[in-house]
């Protein structure tokens, strides 16, 4: 498994190249079920568009690749599009741009520039999000000890679940290989157990 990826939040872009439009739609992903789900209305809503071209990974690994030029010419639409996604090392990321001519060819290297600038104006648009492969530990401490590990592991670590009571019972997620485990096994003086419960992916 890949320690960390980079995401996308779902972003929109529009351009205009000599009166054809290119509608850029930037969709986060998990599954090729859902890149088909989101094709499949993107070709409903803009029925009478002239191209859907797309591209997507819809993995964490980089591995599930997929994209298709609808028409246009041999990789002018689909690999431009890939190759931004590629570029910017994005996983589990749809990229699909609507496009609606204007009258006039652009020609292969326009077209190629056209759904670059289009998929890019996208990703402008989006919120990047980082995600680490961290190992899952529940604990149960007093108030005193909860409140000493919060300030101990600010950015290092993420409490995930919190549970009040006579004491406190939780789950926090350590980025895989980080030593933050040794900082909190000092900060509450070795009287806290901290059980591992698998590992997930997180956003930091």
């Amino acid at each position: 498994m890949t320690k960390e990826y980079v995401t996308l939040t779902d972003a929109y872009a529009e351009t205009v190249i000599l009166r054809s439009r290119f509608l850029a739609y930037l969709y986060h992903i998990e599954s090729e079920e859902e890149a088909a789900e989101k094709l499949a209305a993107l070709r409903k809503k803009h029925y009478d568009a002239t191209h859907v071209c797309y591209a997507y990974c819809a993995d964490t690994e980089g591995h599930t690749v997929k994209f298709s030029d609808d028409g246009e010419p041999s990789s002018t639409a689909g690999a431009p599009i890939h190759s931004v996604i590629s570029k910017g090392g994005y996983r589990q990321v749809l990229i699909a741009v609507v496009r609606y001519f204007g009258g006039t060819k652009l020609g292969v290297g326009g077209l190629v520039r056209a759904y670059t600038e289009a998929a890019i104006a996208a990703t402008d648009n989006a919120k990047k999000q980082k995600y680490v492969l961290s190992n899952v530990y529940s604990a149960e401490s007093d108030y005193n000890a909860y409140g000493r590990i919060c300030a101990s592991v600010a950015a290092e670590a993420k409490i995930t679940v919190t549970e009040y009571g006579d004491t406190v019972k939780f789950l926090i997620s350590v980025p895989s290989g980080s030593g933050i485990m040794k900082k909190l096994t000092d900060v509450t003086f070795g009287k806290i157990d901290f059980i591992e419960r698998g590992e997930k992916y997180e956003i930091y």
